[in-house]
């Protein structure tokens, strides 16, 4: 299965034009639209190193499990919790881009599993593919050696499994299907045709969830504080930061760990370190500060001191090779 430009080339070797594929197709030429699109879970997207300002979603709706194939122009960095009655199960499609989730990295035919009202993060630093199933809890156990909780009181997580490429390609030979069939027949998502898709789809991911999982691996020198409650108190600062600037130095103080812990945590959590996290945030800060702003009575330069920003020159520099477009292009743009 693989994108070509503006084209979906299917299992079969159709080159399928996503601008008029029968399926629900959604391309995005702004990165916030695309973030506020994406379902199965509560989150926010940083976007990183853009090369193609292009965001793809395509989605197949079965009797009760959605499938969903994203192509996406940049790498970028997702924070939220998942779909609180369901799993997402999530494979990347991408070999030449590293995945990360809560820190793990997903090596290839390795699936991350969203278990319902899970945390996550996921990290991508360059353009990359995913494919992923949406299921009713119901559908779906966690597995023979992992039953589902006696009581509500068990904490959902976010699961990495041991690579497995047979399954992998079994999985993504399967969505190749569905959206390949959805493509070629309008009718698809309300036939029984649908039901024996979903049947199948139900077989192979629950052989995913009852995969092995990733082990933890020692790490030289890993910190005393576990790197998620360093994490968590990060977030936590920033959440009640959250329109104002915050320093490297303030998550650290924050989280009771030296600069160069909190480094190491981030940089295995996030595929970035807070420096560089951080500078993500403000730009993303001022972008939607920008767009919101009134364009007849807002001034750039106070938009960005406000967050901030002081180094206005080098700012707009960055801002432009995130966004394609200088910060008063923006407000410009808005105003047209």
């Amino acid at each position: 299965m693989a994108f070509l430009g503006g084209h979906y080339l299917g299992r079969f070797g159709k080159n399928i034009d996503l601008q008029e594929v029968l399926m629900e197709t959604h391309s995005f030429r702004d990165f916030d639209a695309f973030a506020g699109s994406v379902r199965g879970a509560d989150c926010v997207m940083l976007l990183q190193n853009p090369t193609r300002r292009s965001w793809d979603i395509s989605e197949v709706d079965l009797p009760e499990i959605r499938v969903q194939l994203g192509r996406l122009g940049s790498g970028n960095i997702v924070e939220g919790q998942s779909w609180s009655n369901g799993y997402m199960l999530y494979l990347p499609l991408t070999d030449a881009c590293a995945y990360s989730a809560n820190g793990t990295v997903l090596p290839h035919g390795s699936f991350m599993i969203l278990e319902p009202g899970s945390e996550f993060s996921l990290s991508t630093k360059f353009e990359h593919d995913w494919c992923t199933i949406l299921v009713p809890s119901h559908k779906l156990a966690r597995g023979s050696d992992l039953a589902e909780p006696s009581s509500g009181s068990e904490k959902m997580v976010c699961r990495v499994t041991r690579p497995n490429r047979q399954l992998a390609n079994q999985f993504r030979a399967l969505v190749d299907q569905i959206m390949t069939t959805a493509a070629d027949c309008p009718q698809f998502e309300s036939s029984p045709a649908a039901s024996c898709a979903e049947a199948e789809v139900l077989k192979v991911g629950s052989l995913v969830v009852g995969e092995r999982l990733t082990g933890e691996t020692h790490r030289e020198g890993r910190p005393q504080l576990p790197r998620e409650e360093i994490i968590r108190r990060s977030k936590d600062l920033l959440v009640e930061r959250e329109h104002e600037p915050v320093y490297v130095g303030e998550l650290a103080a924050a989280a009771g760990v030296s600069e160069r812990t909190l480094r190491t945590a981030f940089n295995e959590y996030f595929g970035v370190g807070p420096v560089r996290y951080l500078q993500l945030r403000q730009l993303h800060q001022v972008h939607r500060a920008l767009r919101a702003a009134d364009p007849e009575a807002a001034h750039v330069g106070e938009v960005l001191v406000r967050h901030g920003v002081w180094e206005l020159s080098r700012f707009a520099s960055r801002y432009h090779r995130l966004f394609g477009e200088r910060p008063s292009e923006t407000l410009g743009r808005e105003r047209r």
